[in-house]
């Protein structure tokens, strides 16, 4: 039965280009899962945008001496081109935060949230320059982190460890503006009252976890066995979503409220519901199928520094805001990965640039190496004699190698069509194939998902080889036929099973198999007579060409080993 998915990718911050680490992140992985899941038949909704507000923006405008709005357009447009066109991300919306109706999606929540009982007004500490003679926005303010030690963390979060920090914890603190140490002082904010939400985000956790990876579930957990603690949602700044102030009432509004703006944790979120409201107000089509459907799914793809935002956070603001709207169920959380073992900075020259490295290498070989290494457990390493050796030594010596001698033999033999059905044996493996495939993939186990590939794969090399297939012909043409129907089955089933993975490759593929372009990617709901016969109906009549070139070492990036 068809179910609907929503898939909510992480909003990337406009303020630099994205690096491998992105891919490897939650741009691929997100981008995996919705193509498997529109091959397998399912109603999927994929969304996610630009994050343009927040003291990021604002640091890098300061860099380059413009305005917040002018960094904001010239990345967000820069992201489009990339994940759109460069990378073929199958994004059923890409839009930004600085859009009218994503301001007035976010401002909705926070009235919505304020007549609940969930937003208070407090006065809390915030840093204060005295030099600059301003409060400081979270990134604003550097120190070394309580936690850890790491001596660049920010007042918000230390990007070492992971931890969120409140205003006061940073040892030493300092403006990054001036580098002169700053001192808490009072101001009046808005603060949601987490403690209040603590026991249903507590009942959501315990009642999903069971499909989050372990240690997703387990750091949230942490989270909330330490208790979660009231949270300031605004900010002493001018770049952010404006407050309300019309829609609120006399004794709810704060001092100097004109000064303050909505603080980016709380928007971008919002943005996976706004997003989904914009789609539907450009196609034509509801958002209840998705998120007031018991019949939907939600998968959420983001990195670990991400983690606590999506696991609690989010779950928290939709439970204030609606308590009909679907909540999540999946937070497909990715550690992080890191260039030949160094933190990605390109500060320090340290990164690869996603656009260069697509158009040297190519989409597919780009897809397979970060999905071979993505760091779903554990932090990875992009390594260039990792890339050179994986594709040269996995992808193209196993996988191609597979498909362009069964082809070849084909062709060099005059197998233009199959007269033979494949037997029982390879037939029952291709079914258990899309099986552990469709498992791996939905509960996000891409690493799982390739093995099933490179499995089958392998079974074909070793058929190829123990039966002899370039001598068989001559040898023993009756047996050959049955043969090369069995490994031609297995070459038009990995056509549809790298289809997520590797689109083009599977594209090209079936259009040699077919002689035409098969735009059916449909995976079969079981391997049966239809499905079969549809992939024995191949007319192979082309010499093949190979579907993956190899990588040389001259070809690799100027940072990486000659």
């Amino acid at each position: 039965m068809e179910t609907n998915i929503f898939i909510g990718v992480a909003w990337p911050y406009v303020n630099g280009d994205l690096h491998i680490g992105h891919l490897a992140g939650y741009l691929l992985p997100a981008d995996i899962f919705a193509r498997y899941n529109r091959c397998v038949g399912n109603n999927v909704l994929m969304v996610s945008g630009s994050d343009c507000f927040g003291t990021p923006i604002t640091i890098e405008a300061d860099k380059e001496k413009t305005s917040p709005q002018i960094i904001a357009d010239t990345y967000h447009k820069k992201d489009e081109e990339l994940l759109l066109k460069t990378l073929s991300l199958t994004y059923d919306l890409y839009t930004k935060t600085t859009t009218d109706q994503h301001i007035r999606v976010v401002q909705d929540f926070f009235v919505k949230m304020l007549e609940h009982g969930y937003i208070f007004i407090d006065t809390s500490k915030q840093y204060y320059s005295e030099t600059e003679n301003k409060f400081l926005p979270d990134r604003y303010v550097v120190g070394k982190c309580p936690s850890c030690g790491f001596d660049n963390a920010r007042s918000d979060q230390c990007d070492s460890c992971g931890n969120v920090l409140n205003q006061g914890d940073l040892i030493n603190p300092v403006s990054t503006i001036s580098k002169s140490p700053v001192v808490l002082k009072n101001t009046q904010h808005y603060f949601i009252d987490w403690p209040k939400l603590q026991n249903k985000i507590g009942e959501y956790v315990k009642s999903h976890k069971a499909l989050w990876k372990e240690w997703v579930a387990s750091e949230a957990t942490g989270w909330l066995q330490e208790g979660l603690k009231p949270r300031a949602i605004t900010r002493d700044l001018d770049w952010g979503v404006p407050i309300p102030v019309d829609r609120l009432p006399k004794d709810k509004v704060i001092d100097g409220v004109s000064n303050k703006r909505i603080y980016v944790w709380f928007d971008a979120v919002i943005g996976y519901y706004s997003a989904s409201l914009l789609w539907s107000e450009k196609t034509g089509n509801s958002v209840d199928p998705f998120w007031n459907n018991n019949l939907s799914k939600h998968y959420y793809f983001m990195g670990k520094d991400n983690l606590v935002f999506h696991s609690l956070f989010w779950p928290g603001q939709l439970m204030a805001y609606d308590e009909k709207l679907h909540l999540p169920d999946v937070c497909s959380t990715n550690m992080f990965l890191d260039l030949e073992g160094k933190k990605f900075s390109k500060s320090r020259g340290i990164t690869i640039d996603v656009k260069d490295f697509v158009e040297k290498f190519g989409n597919d070989r780009t897809r397979f190496y970060i999905s071979y290494i993505m760091p779903e457990t554990r932090d990875t390493s992009f390594s260039w004699i990792g890339f050179k050796d994986t594709i040269n030594g996995v992808l193209i010596a196993n996988l191609g190698n597979f498909i362009n001698r069964v082809l070849s033999v084909g062709f060099k033999n005059k197998v233009s069509s199959i007269a033979n059905y494949p037997e029982s044996n390879i037939i029952e493996t291709v079914c258990q194939s899309f099986g552990k495939a469709k498992d791996a993939l939905d509960n996000c186990r891409f690493r799982d998902y390739i093995d099933v590939i490179l499995n089958l794969s392998t079974l074909g090399n070793k058929i190829c080889d123990e039966e002899k297939i370039w001598a068989l012909q001559s040898e023993n043409p009756e047996k050959f036929g049955v043969v090369i129907a069995n490994l031609y089955f297995i070459v038009g089933c990995l056509a549809y099973l790298i289809n997520p993975l590797l689109p083009d490759a599977s594209i090209k593929l079936t259009n040699q198999l077919y002689g035409t372009l098969i735009k059916d990617n449909k995976w079969p709901e079981q391997v049966d007579e239809s499905f079969i016969t549809k992939i024995m109906s191949m007319k192979v009549q082309a010499k093949p060409e190979p579907l993956f070139s190899k990588v040389e070492l001259e070809n690799l990036g100027s940072d990486s080993p000659k």
